[in-house]
């Protein structure tokens, strides 16, 4: 048996490998330098699964638990994962014993003119054979082996896939839903300025009465009623197309929308991150992990197709009976048994297995450069999530003192119109500066909800235990 082997992987040597090499390397997270944004940033816990449950309102939290339960979406992501599942089960199958079993049952007529001797040859009768047979494949140079683990690192990177949908779902209901909030607030905002607005035409009103304004200015402060108006319709509309979006990331139909209640968010969370390595940062996102198995499994196909470069052989066995007519098919004259090697080697292919390792050496270089991108791309997500809460903690400061200097102005106003130092138009032009600066904390307090959203998400939503790739 050392004989024949040695003789066939000499054989084998007439089909080589030589220069089929890989020519990506993934890239080291350690290797890239995180920034001083990173580097300064304040420590803070690990996102939980539910991390949405820090904005403190329980219609989001309905809203996040109905999407992940109900969306097709994510149904269709888990779908994934069951069929690469069972594709890496029926791979795993062939590297394992194959027993089987086989009857079969013929009336036929028989020729007179070969080795079929009497009485049946020339006449019609029963040929009946029933056999269980084994095979198993020795699997030499492991080539089933690597394309099992192949199947399984696709099968985990789906699952990885599906984490991500899935935080993706999540992301996108909580925006969702910061917009919605905001834009009632700014609806307030925009009611007020309406109410405002008909004060400074009611006040013309009775400026032209007294003899004391022009038509002109009437009709002036007449023009901004329609525009207030359409603004404030403008806001109805959009709040009622992001309800409809809300309702159909949940996986339900736009009535749903009806019975929602204006949101009520509160976030007490503190800005920083949960580590300031690189490679711990994003170790726990869904699209780094998957791509990462995509890696492990182009490896694995890599080895598959090199393993093909060499002999393989596969045992076969089989034992039981075949006679013509029934009378005596299961005698021990009727027994038929067989055992022996099947042995394949790898000639001359035409370049077919040069042909397949040259592409499974291109797709690893092409999953390694997608890893490397993912991975850049990650770690500027974090820090672009990052700088984006810095800067509005900053923003934020500097509009609630401008808030708190216009919330002064329009009091001393107040109290300058009642004392009969100025007029009452003086007041609706404070108070127009303070509406104006109310809006700008409304917008910065939005985006404050947004980018921790956004954080939570780039460090993977706390769905995914890092390295593994276990669901925590």
């Amino acid at each position: 048996m050392i004989t024949l082997l040695s003789g066939c992987a000499l054989l084998a040597g007439c089909v080589s490998m030589k220069g089929i090499e890989p020519a990506s390397h993934p890239i080291a997270p350690q290797q890239l330098d995180t920034g001083a944004s990173i580097r300064s940033a304040a420590t803070i816990a690990w996102p939980k699964e539910t991390w949405w449950e820090a904005y403190q309102d329980p219609q989001l939290n309905a809203l996040v638990e109905k999407s992940i339960a109900d969306s097709p979406t994510l149904r269709a992501a888990r779908a994934r994962v069951a069929l690469a599942d069972a594709f890496a089960q029926s791979v795993h199958a062939a590297a394992l014993p194959i027993a089987s079993g086989d009857a079969s049952v013929a009336r036929e007529r028989f020729t007179a003119l070969q080795f079929i001797p009497p009485p049946w040859g020339g006449n019609v009768d029963w040929n009946n054979k029933a056999t269980a047979s084994l095979s198993y494949d020795l699997d030499l140079w492991g080539k089933q082996e690597s394309l099992w683990r192949a199947a399984i690192g696709e099968t985990s990177a789906t699952a990885a896939e599906a984490q991500q949908v899935k935080l993706g779902l999540e992301s996108a209901v909580v925006r969702t839903y910061v917009q919605l909030a905001m834009e009632y607030s700014l609806r307030d905002i925009a009611a007020e300025a309406l109410r405002e607005t008909e004060t400074r035409v009611a006040i013309t009103h009775r400026s032209l009465s007294a003899g004391l304004g022009t038509q002109m200015e009437v009709l002036e402060a007449e023009t901004s009623v329609p525009l207030a108006r359409a603004r404030i319709e403008a806001i109805d509309g959009r709040i009622g197309l992001l309800r409809n979006q809300l309702v159909a990331l949940t996986g339900q139909g736009p009535g749903a929308g009806d019975a929602m209640v204006r949101p009520t968010l509160k976030l007490d969370a503190p800005v920083g991150l949960p580590d300031q390595l690189a490679a711990n940062l994003i170790g726990r996102r869904p699209d780094v992990l998957a791509h990462r198995w995509r890696v492990e499994a182009a490896r694995q196909n890599i080895a598959g197709a090199k393993a093909e470069f060499y002999p393989n052989i596969n045992l076969l066995a089989f034992v039981g009976f075949q006679a013509l007519g029934f009378a005596q098919l299961f005698s021990s004259a009727a027994s038929i048994a067989g055992v022996g090697p099947a042995v394949s080697l790898p000639l001359f292919d035409g370049g077919r297995r040069r042909g397949n390792l040259s592409a499974r050496t291109a797709s690893y270089d092409f999953a390694v450069e997608q890893y490397n991108e993912t991975v850049i791309r990650a770690l500027q997500d974090v820090s672009d999530q990052l700088v984006l809460l810095q800067s509005n903690a900053r923003q934020r400061a500097d509009a609630e003192q401008a808030l708190t200097k216009a919330t002064r102005v329009h009091e001393l106003a107040m109290s300058s119109y009642r004392a009969g130092l100025s007029n009452f138009l003086h007041v609706l032009y404070t108070h127009d500066s303070l509406l104006r600066q109310r809006e700008n904390v409304v917008h910065l307090q939005s985006a404050r909800f947004d980018a921790y959203a956004g954080l939570m998400r780039a460090l993977g939503g706390g769905t995914l235990a890092p390295e593994t790739g276990v669901v925590q």
